[in-house]
């Protein structure tokens, strides 16, 4: 008799799949503004330093990113996504924020490219 070794795998991979699941967690999509100048940055968040984040690095280095908005990520996925900025800030551009490696230990320190 014999056995079906595709039923085994497909079991497997299954499995496999739902637990990587797990190292993750769900959270809401993300996005930053993208500021010409910290100025620009502060007029939007108030004095506090740490909303208006220096770019040092990928496509957005020299400008500044206010804080995180959860839940306001455009259309496509990933920190290169580059949109149009929300009205009434001094924000020149908004940026998808992504979540890398597991469990998102990358943080979003990710978004810079």
């Amino acid at each position: 008799m014999r056995t079906r070794r595709c039923t085994a795998t497909i079991t497997l991979v299954l499995i496999s799949s739902a637990a990587l699941q797990g190292c993750g967690r769900d959270e809401p999509p993300a996005s930053r503004d993208i500021y010409r100048s910290q100025a620009d940055c502060k007029r939007d968040w108030g004095d506090d330093e740490k909303k208006c984040e220096a770019v040092s690095s990928g496509p957005h280095a020299g400008y500044f990113y206010g804080p995180l908005l959860y839940g306001l990520a455009r259309s496509g996925s990933g920190s290169q996504v580059t949109n149009l900025p929300r009205s009434g800030t001094n924000a020149i551009a908004s940026t998808n924020v992504t979540r890398g490696g597991f469990g998102s230990s990358a943080s979003a320190h990710s978004s810079g490219g």
